[in-house]
């Protein structure tokens, strides 16, 4: 009997077993939880701490910060009456604007009409400048035309001087060779017709018909032999001593005593090359003076220089 009774309370013991166990998960669960609803109270109550300091600090805060937006509004009205000051400032200044505007669309015209005027003089300053260069160049060339006139002409000077002097001794030499001569007299030289040029005459002096040989004796001018008759057939050939490229002549030098005459040409060369050609014009016994007729290039001519007779 004891067992069928225990068979039939052991379902329940069962389901008081699973209450109490049921209850005893419900009470950790439970108590679990309340200590997780402790420590979240604490951290709340930290956090509202923390947050009643920030509250007194926002509340300092704002209170400077509403002092300082009554500084900021005092500097407002300040700003705002600057403004009103400023703007009728501007109105006065603008009606300045405007004059000086006015003021300086005049002065643009005039300096337009300036510009114009010193466009103009600039331009006629330069044409002036231009002739002003050009004549002073053709008064440089006048300048060297004169100064080579000037040269040439004291050598025609010089040249005059010494053919008057020449004719003064041939007509003094000839006045001597045709008045009678005394005995014991000593023959008269003629030596200056040693000097002659070509076409100057020269006379044999005779004894006058009827007179005696033994009687009277007249000494004849020496017989001149020139180089240019002594070898006619060779061409004359000289150095440069002296070149003016500015007045466009040279001297050779070589002169009447070597066969040289005015009007005769030479080519001047270097290195075997002709340079140029120069025209006898004037002549001295040993020099002669000559015009420079062609040239290869400016400059080309240098102290030195050959100088060889053209063939005629």
């Amino acid at each position: 009997m004891a067992g069928p009774r225990l068979v039939g309370r052991l379902p329940k013991l069962l389901l008081l077993v699973a209450g109490v166990l049921i209850l005893g998960g419900v009470a950790t669960i439970l108590l679990t939880r309340l200590s997780q609803l402790k420590r979240q109270l604490m951290v709340k109550q930290q956090q509202i701490v923390s947050l009643t300091a920030q509250n007194d600090e926002f509340q300092q805060q704002l209170a400077k910060l509403e002092l300082t937006r009554k500084g900021l509004e005092e500097r407002l009205n300040a700003l705002r009456s600057e403004l009103a000051s400023a703007t009728a400032e501007l109105g006065t200044l603008r009606s300045s604007v405007t004059a000086l505007q006015a003021r300086y669309d005049a002065l643009k015209d005039e300096n337009l009409y300036l510009e114009l005027q010193v466009g103009r003089l600039t331009k006629e300053r330069d044409e002036a400048t231009d002739q002003l260069t050009t004549l002073q160049d053709e008064k440089r060339d006048l300048e060297r035309t004169a100064a080579g006139l000037r040269e040439r002409l004291a050598l025609l000077d010089q040249d005059y001087q010494r053919l008057s002097e020449r004719l003064i001794q041939l007509e003094q030499a000839r006045t001597s060779a045709e008045a009678p001569q005394p005995l014991a007299s000593p023959p008269v030289p003629i030596a200056s017709l040693t000097e002659s040029s070509p076409t100057s005459p020269v006379s044999a002096v005779t004894t006058s018909p009827g007179a005696s040989a033994p009687s009277q004796t007249v000494e004849l001018p020496p017989i001149v032999v020139r180089k240019d008759q002594a070898g006619a057939g060779l061409p004359i050939r000289g150095r440069l001593i002296e070149v003016n490229e500015a007045h466009r002549f040279v001297v050779i030098d070589k002169g009447a005593n070597d066969g040289v005459r005015v009007g005769m040409t030479f080519d001047i060369l270097r290195r075997g090359g002709v340079v140029g050609q120069a025209v006898a014009v004037r002549v001295r016994p040993q020099l002669a003076a000559g015009d420079l007729v062609a040239s290869r290039s400016p400059g080309s001519f240098q102290v030195g220089d050959l100088v060889v007779q053209r063939s005629p």
